[in-house]
């Protein structure tokens, strides 16, 4: 939910709640019951934000003190306690301790944020006798999407103090920690890591299958705190990265066997084939010797050789090229895209330019991006991606825009503009946020000469590229062109002309008198 979308239900509910029809009430319940604690926030700051075209969404004073503001639905009183108005927030959150706890308690969790003290008191009054196991839930998402406002920490604290009054700590801790709401469950998890509620068996599948990568990686992290490191030999089959790396950090050597340090070597994680190399290198392993033979076996699946290409690329040497110009023509883009990485690693800069040109028109956009990128470090000129710029294919036509493109200077504005004027809506999209990053950041500071014939080209593609006529003449200005007829064409004798009309304010008329 964003602002303005929280503006407009804040309206609706308001006009909901100014009509005595119970089927709008019922219906307004169903909404507000499915709101996070984020979305309530939301509303409430949408609900008493003005704006010049339609004011204060529940302002005003006639409608909300009749009677039914005690309605047994309590919809009528949550929106109340959304009011502009301090006084009617307060007479509200009093009505809704009364109500059912679905929707009152995470309205009354809001108001325990409010600015004024004495809604925040008579706001606690009320949810103390509704702050049970099942609406806990609704409350602690609430608090915990404003834990940056003032008021949250104490808040906070009120509630999970006067809920542990009723509920066990432990009993809490398992409750929340099953909970829908990603920052419940975070919370409950913190907690029950602080107060040392979690077994090792439980952090470790937490940490190996759990949803939530946050939650994966903190029990991961916990877990190098265990007494037992042996533990961590658990972690190295886990889904998580952040698992599979504390484990193969933390586990011992008398542990980590070789059959498992090899298949870490040969992870679909970057990060942890890195970790697994160090540690191979601790053990004497000949690290290349071991991806060679990998990369050979003919049965070796696309993750395999591209982990296998990949270390090679690291620690490989020049007898690896020809394994990586075989990749090259791999039937998987993964496998080719990696090839692409371990020839410009380990071929000379020529081979590597001769070698990877083709690829900037590979079928795959992964292969053609590393292709164009691989170019570029090596200091490909742009008029390389010429062949690029001819592709069929958007994906071609992309990598000849990040090649030319990385050459900087006039290069960039000229392969923006180029980019700004193609057919493909991502390429010309880019082009344009380029172009007007250049504009804003680079252009005073470009001081390269600009060839003529790069003028010209520039000039005949800044009509086409969707640009403002603001950005045209600011574009032109800079490039040295000069804005003369509407409609012309630049002529080929080096007359770059292009025609927008020029503005002259009262500022320049009185310059010109003096």
């Amino acid at each position: 939910m964003t602002l303005p979308e929280a503006r407009a239900l804040a309206r609706q509910l308001a006009d909901a709640a100014s009509d005595e029809v119970t089927t709008d009430w019922a219906a307004g319940i169903a909404v507000l019951a499915r709101l996070d604690g984020r979305s309530w926030l939301l509303v409430d700051q949408g609900a008493r934000a003005s704006t010049y075209g339609d004011g204060t969404p529940v302002s005003g004073v006639r409608g909300w003190m009749s009677t039914t503001l005690a309605e047994p639905s309590g919809f009528v009183a949550v929106v109340t306690s959304l009011h502009v108005d301090g006084r009617f927030r307060e007479r509200a959150v009093g009505v809704l301790g009364a109500m059912p706890g679905e929707v009152a308690a995470p309205a009354l969790a809001v108001r325990l944020l409010d600015h004024v003290p004495a809604v925040r008191e008579r706001a606690w009054e009320s949810l103390r006798d509704l702050l049970r196991a099942d609406t806990a839930e609704a409350v602690f998402d609430v608090l915990l999407a404003g834990v940056n406002r003032q008021h949250s920490p104490a808040a906070l604290d009120r509630a999970s103090g006067a809920l542990l009054d009723d509920v066990p700590l432990s009993d809490l801790v398992a409750q929340l920690a099953q909970s829908d709401r990603r920052r419940v469950r975070r919370w409950a998890f913190q907690l029950g890591h602080e107060r040392d509620l979690f077994t090792i068996e439980q952090l470790v599948l937490a940490a190996q299958d759990d949803a939530d990568q946050w939650i994966r990686a903190s029990c991961a992290e916990w877990l190098m705190q265990a007494p037992d490191p042996g533990v961590m030999a658990r972690l190295l089959g886990a889904r998580s990265v952040e698992a599979r790396l504390v484990g193969l950090t933390r586990v011992p050597e008398a542990i980590l066997g070789d059959s498992a340090l090899g298949s870490l070597l040969l992870d679909r994680a970057p990060r942890v084939r890195e970790q697994a190399r160090w540690r191979a290198r601790r053990r004497g392993w000949d690290i290349p010797a071991f991806y060679r033979r990998a990369l050979a076996d003919e049965n070796a699946s696309p993750r395999v050789l591209v982990a296998c290409l990949d270390g090679l690329a690291d620690l490989g040497g020049e007898q690896d090229v020809e394994a990586a110009v075989s990749a090259l023509r791999h039937s998987s883009g993964r496998v080719r895209a990696a090839a692409v990485v371990t020839v410009e690693a380990r071929a000379s800069s020529a081979e590597a330019v001769e070698l990877l040109t083709p690829a900037l028109v590979d079928p795959s956009a992964r292969v053609s991006t590393a292709a164009a990128r691989a170019l570029a470090r090596l200091g490909v000129p742009p008029a390389a991606a010429e062949p690029a710029w001819s592709s069929d294919m958007p994906s071609g036509r992309r990598a000849a825009w990040r090649l030319a493109r990385a050459a900087g200077g006039w290069h960039r504005v000229e392969a923006d503009l180029r980019g700004a004027a193609d057919p493909d809506p991502h390429l010309s999209g880019l082009g344009r946020t380029g172009l007007r990053n250049w504009l804003d950041v680079s252009a005073a500071t470009t001081w390269e000469p600009l060839p003529e014939g790069q003028r010209a080209r520039i000039a005949s593609w800044l009509d086409r590229a969707g640009l403002g006529q603001d950005q045209q003449q600011v574009l032109a200005f800079h490039a040295g062109i000069k804005l003369a007829g509407a409609d012309r064409e630049p002529r080929s004798d080096g007359d770059v002309s292009v025609t927008v009309p020029a503005r002259r304010g009262r500022w320049l008329r009185l310059l010109r008198r003096t």
